[in-house]
């Protein structure tokens, strides 16, 4: 009985559908398996969350790039696995990432969000909960030293508990890195570059920091 009840919440390759409703977020980052909590509040939103909940329960969420109207090429698939309504008529509601997608076509509905036709053939490993092989201690000392010199707060504790693959997603999912460097990361073509790449971001935005706060040590 478990198992036939499992086999309803997973999310596998012919689960995954071919259109999404698009859910333009800047400096918004999802990834594979991360968690993303949402407050909708916009008309044209909450229809766009209404309608998902009617079919496959997802949306694409996916950075504007100058204007709303100009997007990157590349999103993440997030899963709608919680919501609530609020007495003020919001939704508020729990994302998890499932995988990323090329956005190849967008449509403006009646509703006035837009429905998207995206591609998912070479990211179906996002699907794999893959452990990457980090070093846990030493990335969340230098995130945590990071957000301190940002004056900014994370939860050691809730980092420690996470398996290697929500860890990475987490820290870059909660980092104040700009759009550029949160595209970078998610498009990183595996999880080994991911890091990598998440890895060289963080060195810079903490070098970036040092150096506007001390800048006549540099010199």
């Amino acid at each position: 009985m478990e198992d036939s009840i499992k086999k309803l919440f997973e999310v596998n390759p012919n689960k995954i559908p071919s259109s999404v409703p698009l859910f333009p977020l800047e400096n918004v980052l999802l990834l594979p398996f991360g968690k993303l909590p949402l407050n909708i509040f916009e008309e044209r939103y909450i229809n766009m969350v209404l309608d998902s909940l009617k079919s496959h329960r997802m949306i694409g969420i996916i950075q504007p790039k100058n204007n709303n109207n100009d997007f990157f090429m590349m999103g993440c698939i997030g899963r709608i696995t919680s919501y609530i309504e609020t007495p003020d008529y919001r939704l508020v509601l729990n994302l998890e990432g499932v995988c990323r997608f090329a956005l190849h076509e967008r449509n403006l509905t009646p509703k006035g969000y837009y429905q998207a036709i995206i591609d998912t053939a070479g990211y179906l490993d996002d699907l794999k909960s893959l452990e990457p092989m980090i070093d846990r201690d030493s990335l969340i000392r230098k995130y945590a030293n990071f957000f301190k010199m940002k004056k900014l707060e994370i939860d050691r504790e809730v980092l420690v508990e996470t398996s290697n693959l929500q860890l990475i997603s987490t820290l870059a999912m909660l980092a104040p890195f700009n759009k550029i460097d949160k595209q970078a990361i998610l498009e990183s073509p595996n999880l080994k570059e991911r890091v990598n790449t998440l890895n060289s971001i963080l060195d810079l935005n903490t070098f970036q920091v040092v150096s506007n706060n001390n800048p006549g040590k540099l010199n």
